[in-house]
């Protein structure tokens, strides 16, 4: 992945999401997934401006296809956002992903 953006496992779920002490920003993403390719650059921007504020996690969907199902995702890329253990804020999917609404939902995730 890189500095500022994780990937994780199913298993990861219940220990870096629901116990992080910090908001979570968590990517459902798939391969060969042109939406996908086209928010990596914005999620990891955003990711870099906000570390050590706010978590951000991203999660191959087609690969954790139950957590998937258990959370409601059913495309990619689909972005949840956590405060606490739960989530928070709309969710935001689809290839139209905003950089600055993805900013200003993480601000939001702090106020």
């Amino acid at each position: 992945m890189s500095t500022f953006v994780e990937e994780i496992a199913a298993t990861d779920y219940d220990r870096k999401v629901l116990g992080a002490e910090t908001p979570v920003v968590l990517d459902f993403f798939s391969t060969e997934c042109p939406p996908c390719e086209a928010l990596a650059p914005k999620y990891e921007a955003v990711a870099e401006q906000f570390a050590g504020k706010v978590r951000f996690l991203k999660i191959f969907r087609q690969g954790n296809r139950e957590l998937a199902t258990r959370l409601g995702v059913s495309g990619s890329p689909t972005l949840l956002f956590f405060r606490g253990g739960r989530e928070v804020a709309q969710r935001m999917s689809g290839e139209d992903i905003k950089r600055s609404a993805l900013k200003a939902t993480v601000e939001s995730l702090l106020a």
